[in-house]
Order: structure tokens, then C-alpha cells, then sequence
């Protein structure tokens, strides 16, 4: 399916497609049109055909074609309901438009202008009756004086209780049955002039198509009805049962089934209420809709090879061949919705190449994210916060179709050859409620999986900063929202959890490595505390792969957590959505992990010393996550000179740890469940005694130390009830207490 051609668009070219219906067909409409055309030759009339189909699925471009393939004798009209919905009387002008189309194949005639009169003395009847209800007429208890109320309408019987009780909200406290009566009559005698009016229309009409239509046949194509208001839509409708005894009438009607029918019902709610203010059967839109249409016609899904061919002519050159793939795969059977998201595209690109991102930003992953931005808009708001989540997102796809025999390519165990995995790669891991999210979108999978042996086309391998170029870019191409529509959508509260192999590692430092890092500057009673290294043996567990965010802690704080300093209220400092949360206590991670227990029906906890070690430095021993030399393009400490919090994963994949853990060099100090005792780690010697006083360990480092207390095996202790603005935490389970979905 992919398009050969040039592999970059010309930068001095941006092409920006019309979204206007076509005559081509494009989408291999063509057995449809010709049997539509046949019907409307040969079926016996009169006849009103629906094309059925959502925004944007071809309807009004399949209607186009069918009126091309009438014979040259037939007339044929066409009205864009929408044009008109602003129109007092859309009825009238639907009648208008099908009368000039047969004047214009005819001439004018004598007829013609007949009816024309006739519509327009209709409009005298048709407003609310034509009437303008005097008060004085109403009876003797009402003439204090010739109030005049013009009514928007005829009203159905049940509002006629409702009418009188705003008359005597205005003061005319004696309006009663008698009141009622008299409205009732003026109304009984308008239907009357109405109906004799459209019956006298209907008969000229019928004359008219028997002397200057036949043996022709008269079509109409009526289109955009669902974009019209309700009434209006009904209007028409209504409108159209002139013409169901009328020989030689054939209607084309492009809706939105669901939309109308919605709409008739809403239009013709009051008159299922009886006067008493009771419920009758209501009237149903699609049996309603029934009565009028005598053969639905269903737009049919676009095969995705049709897709393709369409979305590749769309443009000459693209910036690279596999680009219209990612759309026709990831956006569905929509062909309006698809040339929208590739006009985004193409503005984008063209952005990007003339603000020489062109090294940064590969045209494929951009088709991806602007696809996303589309197919999935609440993924795409996860994304904008917390931009990691695309790399997470597509490696958990990839691995499951690994898993299913798809033959997507493995990912690279050494991840550039500067740190080894464990021997047995562990699955990808997802919160359940970022799972749910995704399993209503199944546009996500569809897109993150293309090209998976491509490096331009996927996200795993690239640094944040390149991540963030792309969500830069899309967002200068997101329409503005109203204020109430403003308020950003939550991450999922629920921890991405990474799983951690069962089996030994080794823990604390050689006296090689505590000799270089007193050498280096650390504290040497510090280090002392991280010998002897030793064996830990632990089972499979759990563990975040990211420190808990804002965001994720907002949820608990909005329940009845404590808020941290620094925070107003249940708000976060502005624009740290994905940062770690910080000035939280050991105490107040605790309380966290059981408002995320009670909330989920799971166990969540802070891991042990030992646990986070492992999952930090893998089962070797090694000084960083990464390995044994420092790089500071790998981590959030001093000497990336940045002082201050970075969103998680940022410094992925290059700072990430042997399993796949992120910032666990730097960013922030977290906090552990277990005391601070000696070496060796035993875990049964009271040390991870919650209900214990006494120091807690903390890990990792931060923003605010250097590289030699960042270590994997550097150990600090605060109390629990302490805060600092470096210190957050992540959370861990153990298999026993697997989070469902991990």
C-alpha cells in the first residue's frame, strides 16, 4: 500500500487540502452509485431513500455522484438543509428550491407561480397560526384592555394549561377555562385553513410533474438534515410527506440516523403530555423516520485498503511513504475526519522544517502523535502532561504483540550496549485505569504498533527532549476551548508498576567502590553504612516505574490527604503535573499507599531498601543504573545543573535501570519501608516493622546532591514525620498482592 515518491516533502511546499465533498470517487464508491442511479430509474414512485451515514463518512460525495448518473431528462434539485437552518420557515424554503428546480428545467409557468403564492400566503397561516390572540376576544372576565399576545407557535393541547398560568403571571389573574376554550377554538380553526392550504398545494403540485416533468422524474437530494436544529430537521420531514402520493418523486435524504431520530423525538416531547400534565406513548424517532424512508441505505465501512488509496492520493508528495498508512490504520472509515488530520500534518511538518526541527522531529512519529491527537483526545491530554507515557505506552504494545506471535521486532536488551538486561525480559507493565482508557480507544494500539522495525517511526530509544519537540508542535494546532471546557483532564491515579524478577542480587558496595566514592567526596561514615556488600535472595515483586507524580497524588489529596507544602489548597504548583510530588513524609506516603488500596481493591506499599536497590541497580552490583560511569545526560543531579524537579522519564531511556526503572539516579530522595539498621539487609529482624520509631531509609538522591549521592547503594535516614523539598517516593507490590493488569 505504500505510495512511492520523493522520501521529503520540498520544504518551500505546504499543501492544505479543501474539505469540500467530491465528484471523484475515490473510495470505490462506484457500485453503490450505480445501483442507487438504477433505483432511482426503475423503482416505482413516489420513493424516499435514505443514505445513512455519521459526519463526514461520504454521504453528501455519494449523492453528488448518484445525481451525475441521472439521465439528462430527469430534473433534479438539491438542497443544503444547513444553509438554511437560519431561515423562519425552513419548510418553505425546501419547497422553493424544489420548485425552482423544475422551473429552471421548464421555464416559468402559470402553475409554478400559483404555487409560489400559495407558499408564500401559507406563511400567513404557518406563523403560530397566523394568529395574534386579542384578549379582549377571550370573554368578559379578561377586558381589562386589548392586550395582544403573539404566539411563536400553535400550541399542542397540553400547553394550553401552561399558556393560561403565564397570562396570569402577567397580572391577568381571571384568565380560566373560558380562556382556554377560546385559544382552543382559534387554534382548531387555523389547523383547518392549514390543512385545506397544503392539500390545495399537493394537488397543483401533482399536476405540475404530470405536464412538464414526465416522463421524467423529479429527485431531490436533500443534505446536511442532521446538522440542522431539531425542529428545523422535522420541518422538512414533515414537508416531505406532501410529495408521498405524488408519481414520479424520488427523495435522496443524507442523515445521520441516530441524530435525527433523536431530534424528532426532542421535537415532539410536549405532544405526548395530555392536558392533565400525563405521559402517552411517546412518539419514536426511528419508527418515525420509518413511515418517511422507504429504503435505508447504510454507507458501508471503507476497507482499509480503499483507505489507503484514498489517503495516499491525497497528497503528491509525502514526507515519507509510510506516513498515509498511519492515518488511513489509525483514524478509521472517516475520509472528512482523515483530511482534516492530515491537513494538521502537513501544517505541522512544514512548521517544523521552517523552525529547523527537521533532524529532531522524523514525519513519522509526527503522523503518529497527530494521529493520536485525533483517533484518542483524552490519551492525547495524558500525553501533553506527561509526555513518557507514549514511550510506556508503545513498548507495552509491542511486547503484547511479541507475546501474540505478531512479529514485531524485539527492543534492544542493551539499549545502545551501555547496560545488560536481565535474562528474562519482563513484561511491560500499565495501571488498570490507563488500560481501561485505552481498551475504549483501540485507535492507540493500532497506531504505536506500525512499523515497529523502523527507529523514525517508533518512540522507545529517544530522549524526552525529542519527545517533547513533538507535543511543542501539535499544540499550536489545537483549537481553543471554551473556559468551562478548560480544566485538565486527570492522569491516571493508579502507579505504572514494572516487574522485578525473582532471584538474588548483590547489595551495598565493594571496598573498591566506597574507596572511590569517599574519594570523590562522600561522607566515609556515610559509606560505611553500605558495607559489607552481600547476597539479598528476594521473591518477584513489583515496583513504580516512575516516583509519584503530582498529578497521581492530587487524586489523594482531593480525598482527604494531607496537601504538601508548597501546594494551595488540593492544587499543585502550576505546570509540575508530571514532576515528582515532594515535601511529603514517610508518614504521608504510608496514608497514600492505603487511600490507593482502598481505592483500587489492591495492596499497594513502599518498597524495602532492598527491593528498591535491586530494581535501581539490577543483579551486578553496578554503581548507577546505567553502570559504572557517571554521565550526566543520564540523571536529574547537580550536575545537570537544572535544581529543581524534572517530569518523570525524562532522562529515559538512557538513565533508565537494567529493569526498565526510571529516575532512580537523582530527581528526588524516596523514601522506603524500611528502618535504618546495619548490614546485612534481613528483612525478618524487625526492620520493616512498620508500627516501629526510628529513621526511615531514603534512596536514590536528588536534584539537589551530586552524582556520589546518587549512588544505587547510597543510603540516607530521616524520620518519618519529616519534609523536605527533595524527597518524594514510589510505590511497590508484591506477586501475592499483584495490581491487576500488571
Amino acid at each position: 500500500m505504500r505510495r512511492k515518491g520523493a522520501s521529503r516533502m520540498s520544504p518551500s511546499k505546504t499543501y492544505i487540502l479543501d474539505d469540500l465533498p467530491t465528484d471523484r470517487d475515490t473510495l470505490d464508491f462506484t457500485p453503490y452509485v450505480a445501483t442507487l442511479a438504477d433505483i432511482c430509474k426503475t423503482a416505482s414512485t413516489p420513493l424516499t431513500i435514505g443514505v445513512f451515514g455519521t459526519w463526514g463518512s461520504g454521504k453528501t460525495s455519494l449523492m453528488r455522484m448518484v445525481k451525475k448518473k441521472l439521465p439528462k431528462n430527469y430534473t433534479a434539485a438539491w438542497f443544503d438543509a444547513w444553509k438554511y437552518d437560519n431561515e423562519e420557515t425552513l419548510w418553505r424554503a425546501f419547497l422553493l428550491t424544489v420548485l425552482l428546480a423544475v422551473e429552471e428545467k421548464s421555464g416559468e409557468t402559470e402553475e409554478l407561480k400559483t404555487l409560489k403564492t400559495m407558499l408564500y400566503r401559507g406563511l400567513e397561516l404557518e406563523k403560530t397560526g397566523g394568529v395574534t390572540i386579542d384578549l379582549a376576544k377571550l370573554g368578559a372576565k379578561v377586558a381589562q384592555g386589548a392586550v395582544q399576545i403573539g404566539l411563536s407557535f400553535i400550541p399542542p393541547l397540553a400547553q394550553l394549561t401552561k399558556l393560561v398560568e403565564e397570562l396570569q403571571k402577567a397580572g391577568l389573574q381571571n384568565i380560566g377555562e373560558e380562556s382556554v376554550d377560546a385559544i382552543r377554538r382559534e387554534r382548531t380553526k387555523i389547523y383547518i385553513e392549514q390543512v385545506r392550504s397544503l392539500e390545495q398545494f399537493q394537488e397543483k403540485f401533482k399536476t405540475l410533474i404530470e405536464s412538464y416533468v414526465a416522463p421524467g422524474r423529479l429527485v431531490v437530494f436533500v443534505d446536511d438534515l442532521d446538522r440542522c436544529l431539531p425542529e428545523k430537521a422535522v420541518e422538512v420531514l414533515e414537508a416531505i410527506k406532501l410529495f408521498v402520493d405524488v408519481p414520479g418523486c424520488v427523495f435522496l435524504l443524507g442523515l445521520d440516523q441516530e441524530v435525527i431520530a433523536r431530534g424528532v423525538e426532542i421535537r415532539y416531547k410536549e405532544f405526548s403530555k395530555t392536558e392533565d400534565g400525563e405521559t402517552r406513548n411517546p412518539i419514536d424517532g426511528a419508527k418515525y423516520l420509518e413511515k418517511i424512508i422507504q429504503l435505508p441505505f447504510q454507507i458501508p465501512p471503507i476497507e482499509s485498503g480503499d483507505m489507503g488509496d484514498f489517503v495516499s492520493g491525497l497528497v503528491a508528495e509525502w514526507p515519507r511513504p509510510e506516513c498515509p498508512e498511519v492515518f488511513a490504520r489509525g483514524l478509521g472509515g472517516n475520509p472528512r475526519q482523515v483530511k482534516r488530520t492530515v491537513n494538521t500534518f502537513l501544517m505541522l511538518w512544514g512548521l517544523a522544517e521552517k523552525r529547523r526541527l527537521r533532524e529532531m522531529v522524523q514525519p513519522i512519529r509526527l503522523a503518529k502523535v497527530v494521529a493520536i491527537q485525533t483517533a484518542a483526545p483524552r490519551f492525547y491530554e495524558l500525553l501533553k502532561r506527561n509526555h513518557a507515557l507514549l514511550r510506556d505506552v508503545e513498548a507495552y504494545y509491542r511486547a503484547e504483540g511479541t507475546a501474540r506471535g505478531e512479529g514485531l521486532a524485539e527492543e534492544s536488551a542493551a539499549r545502545g550496549g551501555k547496560r545488560t538486561a536481565p535474562q528474562e525480559t519482563p513484561s511491560v507493565q500499565l495501571p488498570q485505569d490507563l488500560l481501561t482508557l485505552l481498551n475504549r480507544t483501540p485507535a492507540v494500539a493500532q497506531i504505536v504498533k506500525l512499523f515497529p522495525d523502523l527507529p523514525e517511526a517508533n518512540f522507545t530509544d529517544i530522549s524526552y527532549d525529542e519527545l517533547e519537540a513533538y507535543f511543542t508542535l501539535t499544540r499550536r494546532a489545537e483549537a481553543p476551548q471554551p473556559v468551562q471546557a478548560q480544566a485538565a483532564p486527570l492522569l491516571p491515579f493508579e502507579p505504572q508498576m514494572v516487574k522485578i524478577l525473582a532471584g538474588p542480587f548483590l547489595m551495598g558496595s565493594t571496598p573498591e567502590q566506597a574507596q572511590r566514592a569517599i574519594k570523590d567526596g562522600a561522607d566515609k561514615d556515610w559509606v560505611k553504612d553500605e558495607q559489607p556488600q552481600h547476597t539479598v535472595e528476594l521473591a518477584e515483586y513489583f515496583i513504580g516505574k516512575y516516583p509519584v507524580t503530582n498529578q497521581q497524588y492530587q487524586a489523594f489529596v482531593k480525598e482527604g490527604g494531607k496537601p504538601p507544602s508548597g501546594w494551595d489548597g488540593d492544587q499543585f504548583p502550576q505546570g509540575k503535573d508530571a514532576q515528582p510530588v515532594v515535601n511529603v513524609s514517610w508518614e504521608d506516603a504510608v496514608a497514600y499507599c492505603k487511600w490507593l488500596n482502598e481505592k483500587t481493591k489492591k495492596k499497594y506499599r513502599l518498597p524495602t531498601e532492598a527491593e528498591w536497590e535491586k530494581a535501581a541497580r539490577g543483579e551486578d552490583g553496578r554503581i548507577w543504573s546505567w553502570g559504572n560511569e557517571f554521565g550526566e545526560k543520564n540523571a536529574n543531579t547537580l550536575e545537570a545543573g537544572i535544581r529543581d524537579t524534572t517530569p518523570v522519564g525524562q532522562f529515559s531511556p538512557q538513565g533508565d535501570s537494567p529493569y526498565g526503572c526510571a529516575d532512580m539516579v537523582g530527581n528526588v530522595w524516596e523514601w522506603t519501608h524500611s528502618l535504618y539498621e546495619p548490614y546485612p539487609y534481613k528483612a525478618d529482624d524487625g526492620r520493616e516493622d512498620e508500627s516501629a520509631s526510628g529513621s526511615r531509609v531514603l534512596r536514590g538522591g536528588s536534584f539537589n546532591n551530586n552524582s556520589r549521592n546518587a549512588r544505587g547503594a547510597c543510603r540516607y535516614r530521616y524520620l518519618p514525620d519529616s519534609l523536605y523539598y527533595g524527597i518524594g517516593f514510589r510505590v511497590a507490590a508484591s506477586l501475592a498482592e499483584r495490581p491487576q493488569g500488571a
